[in-house]
Order: C-alpha cells, then sequence, then structure tokens
C-alpha cells in the first residue's frame, strides 16, 4: 500500500507539473507574441502617418485676425462732383501682432467697383490694436472718388491684396450706405463774348467751358473790309466755344473758365469767334454772289442760345473728367465774325 500511495502521489504530482508548467509557458509564449505584433503594428502605423505627415496632432499657431470696425469719408455731405477721401478703422482682433514691415492695405469700392485704396501703413498692430488709414491713390490715379448722384453701396477690405496670413478671412470686409445729393444748380449768362456763370462752391478746382450758337450771316465787303449795303445773307446755323473743358484742342481756351475752390461765379475767357472764319463751316463764297471788286465773308453770329457746363478736372488740371451741371440760357445777341 505505501508503494501503491507514493506510485500514485508521484505519478499525479508529475503529471499534474508537466501540465501545469507546460501550459503556463504555452500561455506565456502566446503573450509575448501579441505584444510584439501589437509593437510592431504601432510602430509600422507611427511610420505611415509620419510619412503623409499626419503625425501628432498640434495647436494651431497664434496669428492676427484684422477686421474694419469703422468705414467713413469726408466731406460729410456730399453733392454729385464732390471728391470723396475714404478712411477705415482697421482693428486686430487675433491673437497675435500682425507682421512689421508689410502693407496693411485697405481697399475701398462703391457699388462693387474698386475707386481707391490705401497702402501707406506698415506698422504692425498688436492684439486689441486699432489704427485708422486714408486712401491715397486709386486706379484713376487719385486719391478721391468723384460722386456721382444717387444712393450707392461703399465697402472697405482689409488685407484686400492677401498679403498678411490670418486666423480668419471671413470679417476683412464692412460696407455701408452713401447718399449723394443732385449737384447745386447753375446760372449762365452772356457778357459779351464771355459767359458769366454762378454755382454753389465745391472744396476742389473745378472748370467751365462754354458755347454760343446761332444764325450765322456773310456779306461782300469791299478792298478796305467795308460790308457792301444791302449784300448781307444768312448763310446757316453755326456755333462757337468748347463743348467740353479741355486745353489742349485747337481753339485753346476758347470760352473756359478755372474755377478756383470755393468760388460760386467765374467769367470764361473770349468765345473765339475766329472759329467759325476760319472755315468749320465752309466758304462764304460758295453762298454769296459778289461784285468782281468784292470779297465774300462772315459778318455775324447771331446768338440765340448760351450752354455752359462746369467740371471735374483729371489730376494735371487740363481736362474735365465728370460733368456736375449744366445751364442754357436764350439770348438775343450779335457777336462779330
Amino acid at each position: 500500500m505505501r508503494s501503491s500511495t507514493r506510485n500514485a502521489t508521484s505519478t499525479t504530482g508529475t503529471s499534474a507539473g508537466r501540465n501545469t508548467g507546460g501550459n503556463t509557458g504555452r500561455s506565456a509564449g502566446r503573450s509575448i507574441g501579441k505584444t510584439i505584433a501589437a509593437a510592431a503594428v504601432a510602430a509600422t502605423t507611427a511610420a505611415t502617418l509620419s510619412a503623409i505627415g499626419a503625425g501628432p496632432a498640434h495647436a494651431a499657431p497664434a496669428r492676427p485676425d484684422l477686421t474694419v470696425t469703422a468705414l467713413t469719408w469726408t466731406p460729410g455731405g456730399v453733392s454729385a462732383g464732390t471728391p470723396v477721401t475714404f478712411s477705415a478703422t482697421v482693428k486686430n482682433v487675433g491673437k497675435a501682432a500682425s507682421p512689421a514691415g508689410v502693407v496693411h492695405g485697405v481697399g475701398f469700392q462703391v457699388d462693387g467697383k474698386l475707386v481707391t485704396w490705401s497702402d501707406t501703413r506698415t506698422a504692425s498692430l498688436k492684439p486689441g490694436q486699432s489704427a485708422t488709414v486714408t486712401a491715397n491713390f486709386g486706379p484713376a490715379k487719385s486719391a478721391t472718388w468723384a460722386a456721382t448722384q444717387g444712393k450707392h453701396e461703399v465697402l472697405a477690405y482689409v488685407d484686400d491684396a492677401q498679403r498678411i496670413a490670418e486666423s480668419g478671412e471671413g470679417n476683412n470686409r464692412t460696407k455701408t450706405t452713401l447718399t449723394v445729393a443732385a449737384a447745386p444748380a447753375m446760372t449762365t449768362t452772356l457778357k459779351g463774348s464771355s459767359s458769366y456763370s454762378t454755382f454753389a462752391a465745391l472744396p476742389q478746382r473745378t472748370g467751365v467751358s462754354s458755347t454760343v450758337r446761332g444764325s450765322g450771316y456773310g456779306a461782300c465787303h469791299t478792298a478796305d473790309g467795308r460790308v457792301v449795303a444791302g449784300t448781307e445773307k444768312l448763310l446757316g446755323e453755326y456755333s462757337a466755344g468748347n463743348s467740353v473743358y479741355y486745353t489742349g484742342g485747337p481753339y485753346v481756351y476758347s470760352g473756359l473758365a478755372d474755377v478756383p475752390a470755393g468760388a460760386t461765379s467765374a467769367t470764361s475767357a473770349p468765345i473765339d469767334m475766329t472759329e467759325i472764319r476760319r472755315g468749320r463751316y465752309g466758304d462764304p463764297a460758295l453762298k454769296l454772289t459778289c461784285a468782281a471788286d468784292q470779297l465774300p465773308g462772315f459778318t455775324r453770329l447771331h446768338v440765340t442760345e448760351l450752354t455752359s457746363k462746369r467740371w471735374t478736372l483729371n489730376e494735371g488740371g487740363w481736362s474735365g473728367e465728370t460733368l456736375l451741371s449744366t445751364a442754357t440760357a436764350k439770348v438775343s445777341a450779335d457777336l462779330p465774325i
């Protein structure tokens, strides 16, 4: 019995030991294998993400964020033809300062069309800091917009040229409405061969052009220039002067007036009646039959209408740009040709 018991115990213990040891070893081996495999997968995934640039997440860098908090213009009350200067107040609502040395530009639009811009500020704006900029140039080579009558949408667009990287680009525009009144009334009268016009004062230099229109007459003349009695004849309807303000034409300054800023009246240069005599309307000889010792020629223009126009001027001041107002007067006067 002792032998049997010993054998049984020995056999049982040995078998249990073998079973326990074998199972534990196999289980530990499987666990280590899984750990190694997981580590390999993680390493492969990390390498793949690194290769495509999708590494660990990082916080976005702090950037400036520019917005327009105010859009204004001068003068305050605007009528047609007034040169308007736009200004904008720009604020940095971002978490970083805007870059120094970079233009903090603002474009100004009227009814969707760029009219002027500011590109002079290059100083940095700290978070929360504001600055006001004013238009200094534009597509028409002017820092102002010549107002036209009516209701207009005005828009200011900061960083319109996209020079500055911002945290947000959707808040760079601000718009408002500007209502422009009609140009003030203008009057005109004929004084000699010049026009005399009255109008409202404007803060900038302007120009006036004038023309006369009426019936042209001609007659036969003696050798010493006297009109031969009974030979005068209506030749046609003629005009003289300048219908636009332009100092580079063939009849320079004929009927033109330079109007200083703030002026409320102007007298034009004399309307050049030789414009008619210079052949613009043909040779009077074609409509007059004179004796052999007589010469056909113009005598007078019976003026029936005077028209004067006021203009804004280009940057050089020698040409009209925008028509501000027109005045027409009925006249009955004879001007020698």
